[in-house]
C-alpha cells in the first residue's frame, strides 16, 4: 500500500503544481498584469472585465485538468483515480481562490500559489491513502475535506504576520529611501497604511476617522523645483490656503476629474517638494482641518510615531 500511495506522489505533486502555474501565475497575469501595470489607476470596469473572463476560464480549464489527472492516475493504478482527480483540482483551485484578509489587500504573491499547491498535494494524497486504508470514497471524501479546511484556515492565521511584516518592512525602505520633504499626519485616529516610493516620489496611503466613519487619504511627495500652482478648466481650480505647511498662507491647486469622485489637493513644501493630498472617498476630507493636521518630520521620526515596536526592536 505504502508503494502505491509513493507511486502517485510524482504524478500528484506534477498536476497540482500545473494547474498552480497556470491558474495561479499565468493567468492572472495575463488578464490582469496590464491593467495593474498601468501607471494610472485601474478602472472598476477593466478589473470586472478581467475576472468576468477569468471565471469561465478557470470552470474549463478545471475540466480539462480533471480528464487529464483521471486519465494519469488511472495509469498510474491509483485507487478512486475519478474523485482523486476531481478532488486534486477542486482543492488547488479553492486554494488559489480562498481569500487569506491580507491587511491592505496586499501580502506576499506567494502566498496564494503556495497554499493551492499544498491544497493539490495533500487533499488527494490523503483521499489515496484513506481509500488504500480500506475507507468507503464517501469517507475519504470527506476526510479530504476536512484536511483542505484545515489548509486555508492555517494559512489565513499565518497570512496576517506575514503581510504586516512584509508591509513594515517596505515602509521602512520606502520612507528612509526618498530624498525629499518627509510630511505626517500628527492625529492618533490616523496611522500609516502604507508607503511606496524611491528617491524622487513616495506616496503615503493614511487610514482614518471622521465622525464615527472610517476615512483615508493619500498623501504623495514628490521632489519637483518648476511646480507652481496652475487652473485647469473644468479640472482644476489655484486658491489660498490660509495656513500652509509653515503656518503661512500658501497657494494650493484643488482638483477634481468630475462631481463625485475623489479631489486631490496641491500645495509646495517650502523646499524642493510638493505635497499632493488625494482623498479615498470623494468628499470626506475637510481640507483645512486635514492639512492642519500635517507637520514636517524626517524618516526616523515618522517610524517611530507610525512603527513604535519596529523602532523599538531595531534599538
Amino acid at each position: 500500500m505504502e508503494r502505491a500511495v509513493l507511486s502517485a506522489l510524482l504524478p500528484v505533486v506534477v498536476l497540482s503544481a500545473t494547474l498552480v502555474a497556470l491558474f495561479g501565475v499565468v493567468l492572472p497575469l495575463l488578464l490582469l498584469g496590464p491593467v495593474l501595470a498601468s501607471r494610472t489607476r485601474p478602472q472598476p470596469q477593466q478589473l470586472l472585465f478581467a475576472v468576468v473572463l477569468l471565471i469561465p476560464t478557470v470552470a474549463i480549464g478545471s475540466v480539462f485538468l480533471s480528464w487529464w489527472a483521471i486519465g494519469w492516475l488511472d495509469r498510474y493504478g491509483v485507487s478512486a483515480p475519478e474523485l482523486t482527480g476531481i478532488a486534486l483540482v477542486v482543492a488547488a483551485v479553492i486554494g488559489l481562490m480562498a481569500p487569506l484578509r491580507l491587511p491592505g489587500g496586499s501580502g506576499p504573491f506567494w502566498l496564494k500559489p503556495l497554499l493551492g499547491l499544498a491544497s493539490g498535494v495533500l487533499v488527494p494524497m490523503t483521499i489515496i491513502w484513506t481509500v488504500d486504508a480500506g475507507l468507503h470514497e464517501l469517507a475519504a471524501a470527506g476526510i479530504g475535506l476536512l484536511v483542505l479546511v484545515v489548509l486555508v484556515v492555517f494559512f489565513r492565521v499565518i497570512a496576517k504576520p506575514i503581510a504586516d511584516r512584509r508591509q513594515a518592512k517596505q515602509v521602512r525602505t520606502s520612507v528612509r529611501r526618498f530624498q525629499g520633504q518627509l510630511v505626517d499626519v500628527a492625529d492618533a485616529a490616523w496611522s500609516l497604511a502604507s508607503a511606496r516610493g524611491d528617491a524622487n516620489r513616495i506616496v503615503l496611503t493614511y487610514n482614518g476617522e471622521h465622525d464615527g466613519k472610517p476615512v483615508g487619504a493619500a498623501l504623495m511627495l514628490k521632489r519637483d523645483m518648476e511646480w507652481v500652482p496652475q487652473a485647469r478648466e473644468n479640472e482644476s481650480a489655484v486658491f489660498e490656503l490660509a495656513r500652509g505647511l509653515n503656518g503661512q498662507p500658501t497657494e494650493a491647486v484643488l482638483a477634481q476629474q468630475r462631481i463625485g469622485t475623489p479631489a486631490t489637493l496641491t500645495m509646495r513644501i517650502p523646499g524642493t517638494t510638493i505635497l499632493s493630498i488625494r482623498e479615498t472617498v470623494a468628499d470626506t476630507l475637510s481640507w483645512v482641518e486635514f492639512v492642519s493636521k500635517l507637520e514636517l518630520t524626517d524618516a526616523d521620526e515618522l517610524l517611530k510615531r507610525q512603527q513604535p515596536d519596529a523602532q523599538d526592536a531595531k534599538e
